[in-house]
């Protein structure tokens, strides 16, 4: 975050009158009105407009000497007239009365630039572990620094769904951010799923040192809803105490889990359906459709919309019930949100819906509900106000719709794992294969994907599409002579996607062969593309789908396919990769052999570079 600039749209310089700040004192046009008919659908009394102190709004010259929450980012603590209470809180904490921190904190109201969030998420994830964690992060800090441990990426954080958005830590916080995920990674070898770990630990740097960071991440990752005084222990029966946490611990703090995730989408659509059945009939309307298994596509983005899209004011505000609330208050955010979209959309115009298939409705609507988040067009108060209005949201509602979708998509939840595994950090036994479109980390991940066998010895270039011309003539002589291929190619736009093709591309002129299919190959075969998503830019692999079958002979077994002017790896409702045109042009579509997407956002592309590299098990 600029040194320059405040969360809140203010200037530094006192020759300017004051911007209008996100959140606070809308008076007029859309905001004033869409906030009006809000307040008073939640029946919420008028919000009164009162002057504030100048300094909740603006920043001043002299900001540049007021001291920052941590030294990882550039948030300044200004002063506020808006009580802390602190003490009031932790003498309730200590107390065990939940019900009362929660009201205190969602009640709170304190800006962003207000000094409690120094103390108060600390003590809100205080508890008697605490300071043996920050003891435990000091010494791996230390053992980490004298024997000189890259830095790795965590594979939690490159899962389907994750939010990378560190909210502009400087380039030393985002470094400590990337070490302490990697912490939490070697400490919780069985998470497999943490989708917003990243930015939650961000906003934890934002306000406290990377050591407390640790701590209080620890805290949450074994947190339940009971309190600082643990579970009831029900004289010892341990089946009453586990009801007990099913009933009162709906979906934890963390979602921990791919499965946990990927039903939490169908219980944020089951929620919006039963709390604001107004905002589910649009929802029905703009996707054209009745299919909630269809409309739920809309859903997946739920913790984008909170964690990328709100503006960080918004955001801490969310911090502070979520800590003490858990995961509940983060499904009341995007149940929020959906609502104020929808409240938003009420004289729209809905014309350009007219002439859409259905998945570019769900594209147009989960790009809608996400810029809602961004220009949010109500203040922070009544942000949180809706969130908290949202009447009879149980607990033990929120678990029965949990457990119902767990089960529901458990079949195609491990399906999507298996297709998209990435490998294990095994070591390889030579270098990586130089190439012009991938990087070296990008080369030794899709070796590591190769057979065993295979991975001795380092891919030869055989053909480079820059450097041996726009030719199928020329392609096949060079590389028809490799017993196993892989195929690199990046398209115009920076795409980047590929094979490994397991048969020799000669086959193709086997007429004996191909009198009985056209296709070749084996299930060693994969496709993979290079994720622009993903925080290291790492390919996702999709093996063939009988891997993973159990019944192999009966998965689409269409591999690879090649004319004279003709290359397709991987067939079954579409072509993962299909090249013609003398290597100019490329499609991707959905594969039934690997179970991939397609591979480029498009479809199709235009050929900027390509590669195929010789594999073989000896030099």
């Amino acid at each position: 975050m600029s040194d320059h600039s405040s969360e809140d749209g203010g200037s530094i310089d006192g020759d300017l009158p004051p911007a209008p700040i996100r959140g606070f004192r809308r008076t007029e046009g859309s905001f004033a009105r869409l906030s009006t008919a809000i307040r008073r659908s939640l029946r919420l009394p008028p919000r009164r407009i009162t002057k504030q102190p100048e300094e909740e709004y603006r920043l001043h010259k002299a900001d540049a000497d007021l001291p920052t929450f941590s030294k990882y980012a550039s948030l300044v603590i200004r002063p506020s007239k808006i009580p802390a209470r602190i003490d009031e809180i932790q003498e309730n904490k200590r107390l065990n009365r939940q019900e009362k921190v929660k009201k205190l904190l969602r009640k709170g109201g304190w800006p962003l630039h207000h000094d409690v969030r120094k103390q108060l998420w600390i003590l809100l994830c205080r508890d008697k572990n605490y300071d043996s964690m920050r003891s435990v992060y000091e010494s791996k800090l230390q053992e980490e620094t004298s024997s000189s441990v890259k830095i790795h990426h965590p594979l939690f954080v490159r899962e389907e769904g994750a939010v990378l958005n560190n909210f502009e830590l400087n380039e030393d916080g985002a470094m400590r951010l990337l070490r302490l995920l990697g912490m939490v990674e070697n400490d919780h070898p069985t998470l497999t799923s943490a989708p917003f770990l990243y930015p939650l630990c961000a906003l934890l740097l934002h306000f406290m040192s990377d050591t407390d960071a640790y701590a209080c991440t620890e805290y949450l990752l074994r947190k339940r809803r009971w309190g600082a005084r643990g579970p009831p222990t029900f004289n010892g029966y341990i089946d009453e105490r586990s009801r007990w946490e099913r009933k009162n611990a709906p979906m934890g703090f963390l979602i921990k889990s791919t499965k946990e995730w990927y039903a939490s989408a169908y219980t944020v659509l089951a929620l919006i359906k039963k709390h604001k059945s107004s905002a589910y009939t649009l929802l029905k309307r703009r996707c054209n459709t009745t299919d909630d298994s269809v409309i739920v596509e809309t859903m997946r983005d739920y913790l984008q919309w909170i964690f990328r899209g709100l503006p960080l004011t918004y955001v801490v505000r969310v911090m502070d019930c979520y800590l003490v609330e858990g995961q509940k208050f983060i499904l009341r955010a995007a149940i929020a949100i959906v609502y104020i979209w929808a409240k938003s959309q009420k004289d729209s115009n809905t014309d350009r819906y007219g002439g859409m298939g259905q998945q570019e409705r769900i594209r147009a609507v989960k790009e809608e509900i996400m810029n809602t988040a961004k220009g949010c067009e109500i203040s922070a108060d009544t942000f949180i106000e809706t969130c908290i209005r949202i009447r009879n949201l149980k607990s033990s509602t929120i678990q029965r719709f949990q457990e119902h979708f767990e089960k529901q998509v458990a079949s195609e939840v491990e399906a999507k794992v298996s297709k998209a595994k990435r490998p294990s950090k095994a070591r390889l036994f030579t270098d990586a294969f130089q190439s012009v479109i991938v990087d070296p980390d990008q080369a030794s991940y899709i070796m590591q994907s190769l057979p065993a066998r295979l991975q001795l010895s380092t891919p030869q270039l055989l053909f480079r599409l820059s450097k041996d011309g726009a030719s199928f003539t020329q392609l096949w002589t060079k590389v028809d002579e490799a017993d196993q291929s892989l195929l690199i190619i990046k398209s115009i736009k920076g795409e980047v996607l590929g094979a490994y093709c397991s048969a020799s591309w000669s086959e193709r002129n086997d007429r004996k062969e191909r009198s009985k299919s056209k296709y070749f190959g084996t299930g060693e075969s994969f496709v993979f593309r290079v994720d622009k998503n993903d925080i290291a830019d790492l390919p996702i692999i999709y093996q063939w789908v009988g891997n993973s079958s159990d019944e192999p002979d009966k998965a689409p077994q269409m591999f690879m396919a090649a004319g004279d002017r003709l290359m397709i790896v991987g067939s079954g409702t579409g072509d993962a990769i299909r090249i013609s045109e003398e290597l100019s042009c490329g499609m991707s579509g959905q594969s039934a052999t690997f179970g991939s997407p397609p591979l480029v956002d498009s479809r199709a592309f235009d050929i900027h570079e390509l590669e195929v590299f010789n594999v073989s098990s000896t030099q």
